[in-house]
């Protein structure tokens, strides 16, 4: 389970990628003392909670109980299983796993590599963009990019590119390059004939190459040029290993420092919107890639932002997109506000009409998500004659406050004020008591977490250095304080004596080391371990253990002295009950029961003849602590 995957490789990725470097390029960390800290971004946190080690190569959320190495913050953040994370880390530090052996694995057949995809498309927007700017069909494609007021330095920053009428251009092109239709297939630019053969997805459009956060072009959208009303507006590009659309955000690439800068997203609709805005100096616009924002869109904005503004185009379906994601956010707890545009007008055209100080007022003015959705389900009635409606729109506020969870408003102060506004101005307008109101959402939130509760969606586990028992705690501490001590240990403490179901898990890693010859230092463990909650159990063990160790008048060979014994006591308890329970169970007689009793009684003088040797041998062995300063 956690060693299916070569330690040398992993060994290779992880001592290549530098914690701070990898989770300061996602966060800003700030120095504190030896360590660094920033805002925890899977809960609401004010005060920095996240905690980085760089001496330890570790990191640890405080409030949300979770930590590990760089892997599982790859997983943590993505959520990657652990060979994702191993080949996204390898990818970034430039170490090539396609010849990793796997413990046990047979080969397996491979299409194309990523960095074979990411070339075939690095060259494919270069190979469109040039095109765009030489080729005499692509006239009528500057013609539209110059109507539409896009200059050519943002053509060129975006790599705007045109592909031509032809269903071969792409491919007669490539094959000169050496890419194969196969590659060329994988990376999404061709479609497969039925009848054999290959012709190029991308015709006669004007091409956005869609990029990730480092830049590199992985998937594109393209544009029908304007009068040809024979295929679809928009097409983008299939999903592909490199290319997951409900991930991407278009524009990302470009945004990301400016968010960071200003801790505000502006999200919008269209390629063209975002590209004017950075034209027009407003860099912290991205844009969704022909599909709802969604969860992902979300985890990925909340690293970078502490608000998001939703541009609206003026049309009611504008407005209705609205709705959609709203509950996402509440479910977030992203501050989002909602920017409504003149009726008939997008981002890009009020940018050209009105300037960027324009669009920057409106940001500043941009409503609360929440106070936007009361005008919504209070427009064009009086709630106070309409009462039907008036029950409609009140239920749907509530339904929305509701995905709002109970810990959320614990954890949330803002939103938890922001609410009560809400209900108090809903009870004023619709005249109904503000009590009948919180009384109905307490109703439907019980319902919408009972509904949770009851999901048969897997959930991984997550588990607390609390839920393992106090021996448990000591055991696995003494583990990582005293490794040369590690195999007698395992050795002793048999898997039935753990308790807690992490207690058994965290046995078994430890067992599974021994067995495969390892080391059973810390940093080998947690190297060995691939799933997110037994590397955050083991490096919360760590985490207390080093703190008990610094305040604690006892030293580890004190420590694994009196463990031992408590150790002994307890497996002579437990063989006892097992030798008296055969006493009152088994119907002996004679020679049998006496036989019986003197094994109860050898069994306690060996076992505290072997109790003595054993605390001889640690405090021996083991070094005491360092005094500690008295003054």
């Amino acid at each position: 389970m956690s060693f299916s995957l070569d330690s040398e490789i992993k060994e290779r990725v992880k001592a290549a990628t530098d914690i701070v470097d990898l989770i300061g390029s996602r966060l800003e960390l700030r120095r504190q003392g030896h360590n660094y800290v920033a805002l925890c971004p899977w809960h609401a946190d004010r005060r920095p909670s996240l905690h980085v080690n760089p001496q330890r190569q570790i990191w640890k959320c405080w409030v949300c109980d979770i930590g590990g190495d760089v892997f599982n913050f790859v997983m943590q953040d993505e959520g990657l299983t652990f060979p994702e994370a191993l080949k996204k880390l390898a990818d970034r530090a430039g170490i090539p796993l396609e010849d990793a052996p796997r413990l046990g694995s047979k080969p397996a057949r491979r299409g194309p590599d990523k960095r074979a995809l990411g070339q075939a498309l690095h060259w494919a927007a270069n190979f469109y963009h040039r095109l765009l700017r030489e080729h005499e069909s692509a006239q009528p494609a500057r013609d539209y990019l110059e109507q539409r007021g896009i200059g050519q330095e943002a053509i060129q920053r975006f790599c705007i590119g045109f592909a031509p009428e032809g269903w071969q251009t792409l491919i007669d092109a490539a094959r000169q390059q050496g890419f194969s239709n196969r590659l060329l297939d994988a990376a999404g630019l061709v479609i497969a004939r039925d009848s054999g053969g290959f012709y190029d997805r991308f015709r006669r459009r004007i091409m956005f190459p869609i990029r990730d956060r480092d830049g590199q072009t992985i998937a594109f959208g393209g544009r029908i040029l304007p009068g040809d009303d024979s295929a679809a507006k928009y097409i983008n590009s299939p999903e592909t290993p490199l290319f997951r659309k409900h991930q991407q955000l278009y524009g990302f690439d470009l945004a990301h420092r400016s968010m960071r800068q200003t801790r505000v997203a502006l999200v919008m609709e269209g390629y063209t919107d975002v590209v004017i805005s950075h034209q027009f100096g407003i860099e912290n616009a991205v844009a969704v890639l022909g599909t709802a924002l969604g969860e992902a869109h979300l985890k990925t904005l909340r690293h970078y932002c502490d608000r998001v503004v939703l541009v609206l185009d003026g049309d009611e379906a504008g407005q209705r997109r609205s709705d959609e994601v709203l509950k996402l956010f509440l479910q977030a707890q992203l501050d989002v506000r909602v920017l409504t545009l003149p009726e008939g007008l997008d981002p890009a055209d009020f940018l050209l009409r009105f300037g960027a100080s324009a669009l920057q007022e409106k940001m500043a003015a941009a409503v609360d998500a929440l106070e936007f959705k009361v005008q919504r389900v209070a427009r064009g009635f009086d709630p106070l004659v309409d009462t039907h409606r008036a029950s409609r729109a009140l239920e749907e506020m509530l339904e929305l406050l509701s995905h709002v969870s109970y810990s959320g408003l614990l954890s949330n102060e803002s939103f938890r004020m922001r609410q009560n506004q809400v209900l108090t101005r809903l009870a004023r307008s619709f005249g109904v008591d503000e009590g009948l109101l919180r009384e109905r959402l307490q109703t439907l939130r019980r319902r919408r977490r009972h509904r949770s509760a009851s999901s048969d969606a897997p959930h991984l586990p997550q588990w607390k250095l609390s839920e393992l028992t106090l021996f448990e705690q000591e055991f696995f501490e003494l583990l990582v304080l005293a490794p040369e001590h590690a195999s007698m240990l395992l050795e002793r403490v048999p898997a039935d004596l753990m308790e807690s179901a992490p207690g058994r898990a965290l046995l078994q890693v430890y067992e599974q080391q021994e067995l495969n010859g390892q080391s059973l230092a810390f940093d080998d463990v947690l190297l060995a371990i691939e799933e997110p909650a037994i590397k955050s159990l083991l490096v919360g063990v760590q985490e207390q253990a080093i703190r008990k160790n610094e305040r604690s008048r006892f030293s580890v060979g004190q420590r694994l002295q009196a463990f031992t014994h408590s150790l002994g006591e307890r497996l002579t308890k437990s063989r006892l009950e097992q030798l008296a329970n055969q006493l009152a169970t088994r119907n002996l007689h004679g020679e049998d029961e006496l036989a019986l009793l003197q094994s109860i009684v050898k069994e306690q003088q060996v076992r505290q003849g072997l109790v003595r040797h054993q605390v001889e041998m640690a405090a021996e062995e083991v070094p005491p602590a360092k005094e500690k300063n008295s003054g």
